[in-house]
């Protein structure tokens, strides 16, 4: 007797089997639809020419196309290169996260010590305090995850006792990092310390059980620093990380009889603790077209109780649409349009929780275009509205020190959908946006940001180079046979409004001509017209 094990084996497909994925049996099965394999079966006859054998995708090839796939998804960087390509071939930019953060904080000189030292050894109390306020002021009440409270009292105890250190010496640390970010804009040797002695107090964790809060926090702070200022990879893997603690923990489970010993903690702050630590790692997975962690139990964390002066609950209230976003979830257009009307008919109140609504909504953007879908003028204006609004607060943002990541990536994928949205409104919008990151690139002069503004302009270059030569086209189109109308009489447009509907139509069938003036044509002189003929006077 067959086992249970060959049973559903002999009703997987081919592909299915071979590549050791789950198969529903279906034609087409639900896993080749989704990745793109050829779909058969077991002595299954396939129509077609029979000198042509159904070859199932190697493995490698497989991986790279799902990779693809994942990338066109949701990433900026593929629809970048996308967009350069559609424009000129020859000339588009590299795949690349080009805005990513506002790039490394480097000194010109690295410090000589190698090891990390004690919090205590570098610098003072007061220092440590007026670092930390900075954290609370600018960075908490989006990312609120700390008891400030028990903070500054820990921070006192490891004062009072320099010689015992802890795990939460990595929460100590890594507030103070990013208090150094967010006061000043050059990176000073304090805070390549206080990173270095953070990591090293998490790295210094051996786990003999469940992991404690304290190091879930000091994993979150660490993957919230290099989100600003480091690079994508490393960034996903702390996140992903960030993520395997947390469920290491039980802290994702919101039944209280599933809570391990050391996940005993505020409701309230736990669920802060878990949707940060998704909303991180969702999307530095879709930047880079990677596999984002998810709990057997997927459910996502609750929103966290509102408290005044506390804008968390607005950052987190987007993370189930981010989530919806997953490649691995089909979405139609119908879905795609709803959802990006109920994402606009949202209000964030502060900049950096505007700037992830404007993350969002521009990833809608960019999968409706990739799926060749268009917008209605309505929802076309409220895009644009909070798109606008959303280059106001980068801009606020930069002048007040305040280098979250969405600063500099924002305004550059702005520019880059208002240039696929390709209407007046939307490029009337473009010298505001490349003023809007010209300004984040002089305020934070690194490689990664001269590389973004570059990229930017090219962009922008090489579809106004487009432009031109599609005016050429249009020129050489009106001067054929000029000689011939200058000897023939013009020809005259006074007939009636009446006799001209059929181009009321036709300028309604053609978007391009859908920003035509028609009254206005209709009444011009269309060969002694300079504007029609681009000639001058």
């Amino acid at each position: 007797m067959d086992s249970p094990k060959r049973k559903r084996s002999r009703l997987a497909c081919k592909p299915c089997r071979e590549r050791k994925r789950k198969c529903d049996g279906r034609d087409p099965c639900i896993t080749c639809t989704q990745w793109g394999y050829e779909c058969y079966y077991e002595g299954q006859i396939t129509q077609g020419p029979p000198a042509r054998p159904i070859l199932a995708p190697s493995t490698a090839e497989s991986d790279h196309c799902g990779l693809i796939r994942r990338l066109e998804a949701n990433s900026g960087a593929a629809f970048v290169r996308k967009l350069g390509l559609k424009i000129d071939p020859t000339k588009a930019p590299k795949l690349n996260l080009f805005g990513w953060n506002t790039g490394a904080r480097q000194l010109s000189s690295q410090p000589n010590t190698v090891s990390a030292l004690p919090i205590t050894e570098i610098t003072s109390l007061e220092h440590m305090k007026s670092l930390a306020r900075v954290y609370f002021d600018k960075v908490d009440p989006c990312y609120g995850f700390i008891d400030q409270g028990q903070f500054f009292e820990r921070l006192n105890i490891c004062w009072e006792s320099p010689r015992t250190s802890s795990v939460y010496d990595s929460i100590l640390g890594g507030v103070a990092a990013i208090g150094c970010l967010f006061s000043q804009r050059n990176a000073t040797i304090t805070e390549l310390h206080l990173v270095r002695s953070a990591r090293s107090s998490l790295d210094n964790q051996h786990l003999s059980g469940p992991p404690s809060i304290d190091l879930v926090t000091g994993w979150l702070l660490r993957s919230i620093y290099l989100r600003m200022v480091d690079s994508p990879h490393l960034t996903w893997t702390a996140s992903s990380t960030l993520m395997h603690l947390v469920e290491a923990s039980g802290l994702h489970s919101e039944s209280p009889s599933d809570l391990l010993p050391s996940a005993q903690c505020d409701p309230d702050l736990k669920r802060r603790l878990v949707g940060l630590a998704h909303h991180l790692n969702a999307w530095t997975s879709f930047d880079l077209g990677l596999s984002r962690v998810s709990f057997q139990k997927n459910d996502l964390p609750l929103l966290p109780s509102p408290k005044p002066g506390d804008y968390t609950a607005e950052v987190l209230g987007l993370l189930p649409v981010s989530v919806s976003l997953d490649p691995g979830r089909l979405k139609d257009g119908t879905d795609l349009t709803s959802t990006l009307s109920e994402i606009l008919d949202r209000t964030h109140t502060q900049p950096p929780s505007v700037l992830a609504q404007c993350n969002l909504v521009l990833c809608i953007l960019r999968r409706i275009h990739t799926q060749d879908l268009h917008l209605s003028s309505g929802l076309a204006e409220q895009v644009l509205a909070l798109l606008e609004k959303g280059l106001d607060c980068a801009r606020s943002m930069v002048m007040d020190c305040s280098p979250w990541h969405q600063v500099v990536n924002v305004p550059f994928h702005i520019i880059c959908v208002l240039l696929v949205m390709d209407t007046r409104s939307s490029l009337a919008m473009l010298p505001e946006a490349m003023q809007t990151l010209s300004l984040v690139a002089s305020n934070y002069d690194t490689e990664t940001m001269r590389q973004a503004y570059s990229a930017a302009c090219l962009l922008v270059l090489l579809h106004q180079q487009r432009r031109k030569d599609d005016v050429a086209v249009f020129g050489e189109t009106l001067n054929i046979h000029q000689h011939e109308r200058q000897i023939a009489s013009p020809p005259q447009l006074n007939s009636s409004a009446e006799d001209y509907s059929w181009l009321g139509a036709l300028v309604a069938d053609l978007p391009g001509l859908q920003r035509v003036d028609l009254d206005q044509f209709l009444n011009a002189d269309m060969i002694n017209c300079p504007s029609l003929l681009g000639e001058s006077e």
